[in-house]
Order: structure tokens, then sequence, then C-alpha cells
């Protein structure tokens, strides 16, 4: 095939020709902020928007106070009336995620945010368990989001309603469709409409879904991609079945990652960085672009 491609070319068909591996492509971060803003978003929607001074202060404070990412989020509000704001922190030892329906943005402003990451018994009323799916469709940041993101939508909404909402983005539209799942922090890539009812049943049944899997938020990029080796090598799916450790380092660019599974077995898997892979990320734009890549194995 050829080494670029066409002017004119969609990133997510890009991907898919040179065989693009998604695992260890999640953004990783503990922390995320939901809020519901329902006007027209910008390429760079939660830095450039028309949200009142004092909540867009607010939300650059306290979100640096706890290192939160900030996603807006957005759907159809019938006869819903004020915004949803969702505070997730994942963990693999488990999630929690509080959801506040505020009657106006400065709402915001009498929440303590260090006080929710931690787990204060004043926030309790709000947290939820309810499966909350958030998809990017963010054609100002590049039009396969727009795309294959609201397809994915239509066909989840179809099923779920109102558990089914737009986002800002998420990392990786060359992976359009790209959603991330609450209460569990899990992203997943490259979804077609027709694969919705595949995907709900994972989530309904606790199983992580490998072939679309781009990782979990609460791991780094390289713990994602030895989770990953992890299940295909035993093939268990189930999200609870193993925890995370340690990670250490024994020589440059080698990781050795332990996870722990539920009856207390251990694994560590050897992950090493392989030759980076150089892609154009971005449709329609020829500015080639360089990630990483990696090889894992098992250790016996």
């Amino acid at each position: 095939m050829t080494t670029t491609p066409a002017p004119d070319f969609y990133c997510t068909d890009w991907s898919l020709a040179i065989d693009e591996p998604m695992a260890g492509t999640a953004v990783s971060n503990k922390v995320w902020l939901f809020l519901e803003v329902n006007q027209p978003w910008a390429a760079k929607a939660t830095s450039d928007n028309n949200l009142p001074q004092p909540v867009q202060a607010w939300l650059a404070e306290q979100g640096a106070l706890v290192n939160g990412r900030l996603q807006f989020i957005k759907q159809p509000r019938g006869q819903r009336t004020g915004w949803a704001f969702f505070v997730a922190i994942f963990a693999d030892t488990g999630s929690r995620v509080y959801r506040f329906d505020l009657a106006a943005y400065e709402d915001l402003l009498a929440l303590d945010l260090a006080s929710i990451v931690a787990g204060k018994v004043g926030y309790a009323a709000h947290l939820t368990t309810e499966m909350q799916l958030f998809i990017c469709t963010n054609g100002k940041r590049d039009v396969c989001c727009a795309l294959q993101g609201m397809a994915l939508l239509r066909a989840l909404a179809a099923q779920v309603g109102q558990a089914v909402w737009q986002t800002t983005h998420l990392g990786g539209h060359r992976f359009a469709p790209t959603l991330l799942t609450l209460p569990d922090g899990v992203t997943y890539g490259r979804i077609n409409p027709q694969e919705a009812p595949q995907l709900l049943t994972h989530l309904q049944d606790g199983t992580l879904w490998l072939e679309k899997l781009r990782g979990r938020a609460c791991y780094e990029p390289v713990v994602q991609v030895a989770e990953q080796f992890l299940r295909q090598e035993t093939a268990e799916l189930q999200l609870t079945s193993y925890r995370h450790t340690n990670t250490h380092s024994p020589a440059e660019s080698v990781w050795q990652v332990q996870f722990q599974a539920e009856d207390g077995q251990m694994f560590i898997v050897t992950v090493e960085a392989a030759p980076p892979l150089t892609t154009y990320p971005s449709s329609g734009q020829l500015q080639a672009k360089t990630f990483p890549q990696f090889k894992s194995q098992l250790d016996l």
C-alpha cells in the first residue's frame, strides 16, 4: 500500500488500512468531570465556550486541584430541566460516580471537588451506579467523530435511551467511533452501529470486549497494554478478575507489570517498547505523528 494517504482521507480508514493496534491508547486519568453543555461545541470546547466566567474559573481551578479531566456532554433534553454534572473516580478496585443535577451552572460553585474525590460522606447521596455511555461526536475536532460517532450513538440510544451522551474529545479520533463507559471507565473504539447489541451484552455481563478495547482510564498506557495481553493469554474477560498491583522498570523501555487475580494468584507481564508507528491521525491533514508501540510476554 502507499505510505501516505490521499489528501481527503478519513483518519479512521487510514488507521484500519495500516492495521494500527488500539491497545494502550485510552486517555489515562483517574478523575473525570462530565458537564452537560448543550451549546454548539468548538474544536477545543472545554477551553473555548460561553459558560459564565465564574463557572469557567471554577472548572479550571477545582479541576486542577483533583487533576480532573473535563468533558462536555449533551443529549436530547426532552422534558428534563437543569444540567447534569458527573464526577467519576476510576479504580480497578471499584470506581465511584457522582451525579449532580444543576438548576444553573453557578450551582457548581457550591461543590467541593476535593471532598467528592476523597469520598466524604456529605456527598454520598449523589453516588450512582447507573450505566452511562459517552461517545465522542465532536466533528469540529475531526469529521470522523461526527460521522462514526453519531451513527453509533443513534444505534445505542434506540436501545438504552438517555444512558447515551455525546461528548467532546476522548483522544484517538482515528479509532472512531470511540466511547467511554461509566461506572467502569473503559474506553472502546471501532464499534460499528450493528455491533451495539454486542457492546451492551458485555456491559451487562461485566466483561471486557478485547477486540474493541483501547484501555481503562485508571491505567497508564503500559498497564493498559499489559492487561489486554494478559486477558488474551488467559481468556479471562470479567472486569473484576485482575487488579494491577505494581509496575517495575528493570531497564530502559522495559516494564514488568504485575496483576493479582481474585484467587490471589500473581501474574507478571513484561512489556517492551517496539519500533514506534508513524501515521496520520487527523482526517485530511498530511501531518505525520509518531505513536509508541509495544510487545508483551507473560512470565510463567
